[in-house]
């Protein structure tokens, strides 16, 4: 899960491909392939091609005016070729059998251009495009761009080994206007490449920022589309803001990926970046749809203890999840920067400790190999850790702890009969906050979900009592409040006090002797 996805454009070019023809004694003991490169200009051009085999997907990089020994076979030519500010992207199939040539001319390329319909202004535009092998295999692709005055074209073919991509995004830098993102694919690269979308066939999904338990005052914002296939890895930024912002994005019919990622400073002025959050939303024309990124109380995430051929299994490193995002169809939550401790005990004694240092672990977690069958009960305390990085003043979620009491035997692979518990509050504002004495409804939502490993479901457990605490001291003191039905969902009712924070802790308890407990220091706040 990458914190901050970065795009490279490729320097390599292509050019529309032309078999020149074979050579060479019919006796020849290898098969090789020359590719000539030629700019819009009619230069010849050096550069690095991707040549990918269409029957086994092995691709190669192989340099223009160099002749290069290949299997023989049947191949997909791709590159991208500049000449000055205008790039050129190409894709040719040619087959490899004894002394092959293949050119490919920028000449012959057409201009790609995405528009809207009414055209909209006073809005940054972006373009980019995507030439692809289309084998039936991983595909390999290369990228180019075409704005701030540059000219993107591709060279036309009618292979349906070679498919083409192009996204166009227009955004308001400071997240207030309508922001814009289309796609245009298709299977061969058309004669007219260029595409007019018209917004009445626009899907919208209105996106919210707010600030609080992220870390940082600054969101930045960006859009990916999600199918298989060409274009997928496209990717454009819309806006980077120092304040929580509304804003709608319209988007083609289609799987999106829309995210917020978090970035910050660390003391030797280094960039980090504190998390990610990812939405995915399937745009259909004519419909809306609502994203929330950054809302309140962050806590224990989905994630339960599982025994797995025998051992018992716990992540340390999802204590700070945004109850929103449940790592389920394409919602994930990413957030750098905590640390925890867990402990195991069976019989009142403490089996097995295990450590989140928050650098340099690679998926922490808790292991312990039952020995006895019995009630086991693992605790988890996490606090907010990234090094070199000053958090925020004020920042929320600071703390989390999660306590989960199960059975649990030797020689079985079984999901623990308990629940996570998540805590949304209600009705509070961009930065989290509640007004001061008012009642805020925390919904408590209990999940059981099967994230990973080849393990038995089982029953869920029958929840017996739900009961929730709040601290309004940081948690020195702790007092009990209503907890009921609204409109079929477990909440608990917080009277909320005159200023400061409110931190928060349910305990679920089951017909079956077990129980889950999770808490969160400074849930959200008062102002």
């Amino acid at each position: 899960m990458s914190p901050f996805l970065k795009r490279t454009l490729s320097t390599a070019v292509l050019v529309p491909a032309l078999l020149l023809g074979t050579t060479g004694p019919a006796v020849a003991a290898t098969n090789t392939l020359t590719i000539t490169a030629i700019n819009r200009s009619g230069a010849k051009v050096s550069l690095w091609t991707k040549v990918v085999n269409l029957a086994s997907s092995q691709s190669y990089n192989v340099r223009t005016n160099t002749k290069r020994t290949l299997p023989k076979g049947n191949y997909a030519v791709l590159a991208l070729i500049t000449t000055g500010a205008t790039n050129t992207l190409g894709g040719r199939t040619v087959k490899v059998s004894g002394a092959s040539k293949l050119t490919i001319d920028a000449r012959y390329g057409k201009r790609v251009n995405l528009a809207l319909s009414p055209a909209v202004t006073r809005l940054g535009q972006d373009l980019q495009a995507q030439i692809c092998s289309n084998t039936g295999g991983a595909d390999v692709e290369i990228d180019a761009w075409g704005g701030n005055g540059s000219a993107l074209y591709v060279i036309p073919t009618a292979s349906k080994k070679i498919s083409f991509a192009a996204m166009a995004t227009w955004s308001d830098p400071d997240g207030v206007a309508d922001n814009y993102a289309v796609l245009h694919r298709t299977i061969g690269v058309p004669s007219n490449p260029s595409r007019t979308f018209y917004q009445s066939r626009l899907g919208t999904t209105t996106v919210e920022t707010r600030r609080g338990p992220t870390g940082t005052q600054y969101s930045a914002m960006a859009v990916q589309p999600t199918h298989t296939g060409c274009g997928s890895y496209l990717y454009a930024g819309l806006w980077n803001l120092s304040q929580p912002n509304t804003a709608k994005i319209h988007f083609s019919p289609g799987p999106w990926d829309i995210r917020s990622s978090y970035p910050t400073y660390a003391s030797n002025g280094e960039y980090h970046s504190l998390g990610e959050q990812t939405a995915r939303r399937t745009a259909v024309a004519g419909r809306s749809s609502f994203v929330r990124f950054g809302g309140a109380s962050w806590g224990p995430g989905f994630h339960l203890p599982m025994t797995y051929q025998g051992r018992i299994i716990f992540p340390l490193d999802d204590m700070f999840q945004d109850p929103n995002f449940n790592g389920l169809n394409g919602n994930h939550n990413y957030i750098a920067g905590d640390r925890a401790k867990a402990t195991l005990t069976f019989g009142g004694k403490v089996v097995k400790t295990a450590y989140d240092t928050g650098f340099g672990q690679y998926m922490p977690d808790l292991e312990y190999r039952v020995k006895k069958a019995g009630w086991y009960t693992l605790t988890n305390t996490a606090s907010r850790y990234y090094q070199g990085v000053s958090f925020q003043s004020g920042m929320l979620s600071t703390g989390s702890t999660v306590t989960h009491r199960f059975y649990s035997k030797p020689n079985t692979s079984v999901l623990s009969q308990t629940m996570s518990i998540q805590h949304m509050p209600t009705g509070l504002n961009s930065y989290n906050r509640a007004k001061p004495g008012s009642v805020t409804n925390v919904a408590l939502k209990l999940n059981r979900y099967t994230l990973w490993g080849d393990i038995k479901r089982s029953a869920n457990p029958t929840l017996k009592s739900l009961s929730t605490k709040v601290s309004f001291d940081g948690g020195k003191t702790w007092k009990s409040v209503p907890v009921k039905k609204i409109n079929g969902v477990w909440a608990a009712v917080v009277t909320n006090p005159a200023t400061g924070a409110v931190s928060i802790r349910t305990r679920a308890t089951y017909t079956n002797g077990g129980y889950t407990e999770a808490g969160i220091q400074r849930a959200y706040a008062i102002g």
